[in-house]
């Protein structure tokens, strides 16, 4: 059940210092089936709520989407999509056709696991031998349609090339398997040992409670957590309690991870700034009006619901964590909850009238309104801000965040040790100024992330985005020797090899970039954006079979790259076959013709939405 609204209580001061390694090992885990034979109950309502239903594999899921016959087909971007159910099977397919009907290329990829409880939508992973990748197609529940995937109206050419990293799946799953060898963004196969939300993403690793029990024979009368060896959210710390809640529930701008952490470190008992420091911006809406579903803890901290109960409200103040009401009944049950601190001070409207459409007596409806979700489209979710009068306009006052520098969620910055929060800020004001092109913000995070780097010189994820700034200023000599010794540090760092390959590539270092393009397409061989600048040092260093055959392979990660394909048609011109360079130019010249348009237009929506930000950086 929602619990009351929580007692203040002092902020715990949470050093990374006092963390121990290795706290839980996969052996402490006994999963969400073994909690059942005692809690039958809760986990029958809870086997319904979205959360347990967040992530499926492919021959379990429910199926709600629809493939009519043997297919289902749409176009977008000037590319046709299809969708197959081959028995237990999914194949979504990208594919092009020319005036004729004939097939121009053909991109097909199994997909492994369903993202989303069906709700709102659910979107597609596939599994490359422990690296996973999304699919560009989506099933919209509320359109009840095929379309691309959150994200690719925007960026519709990242195609089944875009990464699902550790930070997805942290929230996305009820618990992953990190491959464990030095890597990010890796995973063991399984990657899942458990793929709905479960009982320990709240309460913690159950080995040691679940072998007590069973050893008294369910027969204790001990009732507090620590004698229970469990986490207990109800008898935790106000702060430490909504941490759990916080772990996916409040995203903001970004996540920064601290030094030595990963996203698979955080258990419930802990404080979030343990693992990362959330940065938000000055107002948790957008400029659009919308509400992004990442800031709710956020919307809910602006509130003067949250103020007035003097900060103890909380994520289950409202909500109940076993058990998400059914449609028809969520008007009450959310009313009973709301009635519980304004029941003497209730809504001033006369039943009668708060009874009619579309409200029906529902506070919800009119205090927490849904809004069309800016990182989550088709889908729409509540105002967490508890507006009094939300269409008379927002209770807060400012609303635009440019040149705003974002800040530290909850002041955590006062729980941190100095030094953290000062590399954290760094690496944000890194972010920041790329996000707004902000040359004030640029200047501010060289510095910045300079200052870091005097303290520890050996910081990868520093080195790398002081690397990207220099990048981004044009000094491709400097970035590729700030990546460079990031990689001394960490000779795993993926981004560190990618970067490394682009800037030797610009400044004409062919063998180190080589060498870092080869490393890296060891550690993830399906990136398609890698190929071209990697062709390209293959065939001046006078290699132009292995130049050939990295084209072919690129293209088969991705047929629509037209620069690697006019390589390609230079390539085997230059090698005396021309029947096959003319083939290539023929893909070219149809891809370009259907494509170009599409690709114009979402330039020109960039340069819009450019000439409308603050300062640009030069």
């Amino acid at each position: 059940m929602p619990q009351p609204l929580r007692q203040p209580t002092e902020p715990q001061i949470a050093m990374i210092e006092e963390q121990p390694e290795d706290r839980w090992q996969p052996g402490d885990f006994v999963g969400s089936q073994k909690c059942a034979e005692c809690h039958s109950e809760i986990a029958e309502t809870f086997s319904e709520h979205p959360m347990a239903n967040t992530l499926a594999a492919i021959a379990d899921d429910s199926q709600i989407e629809v493939v009519e016959g043997d297919a289902s087909e749409f176009e977008a971007h000037g590319c046709k999509h299809r969708v197959e159910r081959d028995g237990d099977r999914m194949i979504h397919a990208e594919f092009m056709t020319d005036s004729e009907g004939k097939l121009v290329y053909e991109q097909s990829e199994e997909v492994h696991y369903a993202v989303g409880s069906g709700r709102n939508a659910k979107t597609y992973l596939i599994d490359r031998g422990g690296i996973m990748f999304e699919s560009p197609i989506t099933w919209w529940v509320g359109k009840h349609q095929w379309d691309l995937s959150p994200g690719y109206q925007d960026n519709p050419r990242e195609r089944f090339n875009r990464r699902v990293s550790d930070g997805c799946v942290q929230c996305h799953s009820g618990r992953v398997a990190p491959a464990g060898d030095g890597t990010s963004n890796h995973f063991e196969e399984p990657p899942f040992p458990e793929l709905g939300i479960g009982c320990e993403r709240c309460h913690g690793p159950g080995r040691r409670h679940v072998e007590k029990m069973e050893a008294d024979d369910g027969d204790t009368d001990v009732e507090s957590a620590e004698e229970l060896l469990i986490v207990n959210p109800a008898q935790l710390d106000g702060h430490l309690a909504e941490s759990i809640c916080y772990q996916c529930h409040n995203e903001g701008k970004r996540r920064i991870l601290r030094k030595g952490k990963s996203y698979h470190d955080f258990q419930p008992g802990m404080a979030t700034e343990d693992v990362w420091t959330v940065f938000v911006s000055s107002t948790p809406i957008e400029a659009d009006g919308t509400t992004p579903f990442t800031s709710q803890a956020e919307q809910m901290h602006s509130s003067a619901c949250f103020r007035g109960s003097k900060e103890r409200m909380s994520c289950t103040s409202c909500h109940d964590p076993h058990r998400a009401p059914d449609p028809d009944e969520r008007a009450a049950f959310y009313r009973e909850r709301c009635n519980d601190c304004h029941s003497d001070h209730g809504c001033s409207l006369p039943i009668a009238e708060r009874e009619l459409p579309p409200a029906f007596n529902s506070c919800i409806h009119c205090h927490m309104p849904s809004s069309g979700s800016s990182d989550i489209p088709h889908a729409s979710h509540s105002d967490h801000r508890v507006l009094r009068n939300p269409h008379n306009g927002p209770d807060v006052v400012e609303t635009s965040n440019a040149g705003k520098v974002w800040s530290i969620f909850d002041e955590s910055e006062q729980r941190l040790p100095e030094w953290e929060v000062q590399r954290a800020r760094a690496l944000a004001l890194c972010e920041q100024a790329l996000e707004d092109r902000d040359q004030r913000l640029f200047d501010q995070a060289v510095a910045a992330l300079d200052a870091v780097l005097a303290r520890d010189p050996n910081d990868v994820n520093v080195l790398r985005s002081l690397g990207g700034l220099c990048s981004y200023a044009g000094k491709d000599a400097q970035a590729a020797m700030l990546f460079e010794a990031g990689l001394q540090a960490d000779p795993h760092d993926e981004l560190s090899l990618l970067n490394l390959g682009l800037m030797a590539s610009r400044i004409g270092s062919f063998r180190k970039g080589l060498r870092s393009y080869e490393a890296y397409l060891k550690l993830n061989p399906w990136d398609a954006t890698v190929f071209a600048p990697y062709v390209v040092m293959l065939a001046k260093s006078g290699d132009l079979p292995a130049a050939v055959e990295a084209a072919e392979r690129g293209l088969r990660l991705d047929p629509t790259d037209r620069e690697l394909r006019r390589i390609a048609v230079q390539l085997y011109a230059s090698i005396g076959d021309q029947q096959t360079s003319v083939q290539h130019q023929e893909k070219l010249r149809e891809i370009s013709n259907q494509l170009d348009p599409w690709d114009e237009k979402h330039q020109d929506r960039l340069r819009k939405q450019m000439q409308q930000s603050p300062k640009k950086a030069r």
